[in-house]
């Protein structure tokens, strides 16, 4: 019994593929003769990053405090995937309220292939309404810091203390 399987190129959808050798893992590689992109067969079989829905539970699990490399390993997709679901969001975080009493501002670090690139995400959290007022990617520096409270200020927002959380 054959069973076949066809392979749809990621990129243009085209059903026009021929085989083009195996990847250092050993797997079958394909070129689509249309748009000359390279894929292996079976990448969304294989690899978790891909899945639908990953990207909101990344993102639920960030809100909720896990750690990146925590959940790099929870969900068994690469630390350079986890960073990029933030980075690349588009979502623009609207305050709930136009005044806080106490704002705590927190960071998630983490590095990416070597320790001199460190990779930062400080944010400003209300406890008691547990909400995430805004966030900046950036280094642990002043500037930093003044990127956060004019994404404070700009919406409206006013607030009594910040704390570090």
């Amino acid at each position: 019994m054959n069973i076949t399987i066809a392979l749809h190129c990621p990129n243009c959808q085209s059903t026009k593929i021929k085989k083009n050798g195996r990847k250092s893992s050993g797997k079958q590689n394909y070129l689509c003769k249309n748009c000359f992109r390279q894929f292996i067969g079976d990448h969304a079989l294989t690899y978790k990053g891909c899945h639908s829905g990953l990207i909101k539970r990344i993102l639920l699990m960030l809100v909720r405090g896990i750690g990146i490399r925590d959940i790099s390993a929870i969900q068994e997709v690469s630390i350079r995937k986890v960073l990029s679901v933030p980075v690349n969001s588009h979502y623009a975080i609207t305050p709930r309220k136009s005044y806080y009493e106490t704002l705590e501002v927190d960071e998630f670090w983490t590095y990416v292939g070597n320790k001199s690139k460190k990779y930062r995400l400080i944010y400003a959290y209300e406890r008691k309404g547990s909400e995430i007022v805004a966030y900046v990617w950036g280094k642990r520096d002043l500037k930093t810091a003044k990127r956060l409270r004019e994404k404070l200020i700009k919406p409206g927002v006013s607030f009594g203390c910040i704390c570090r959380g």
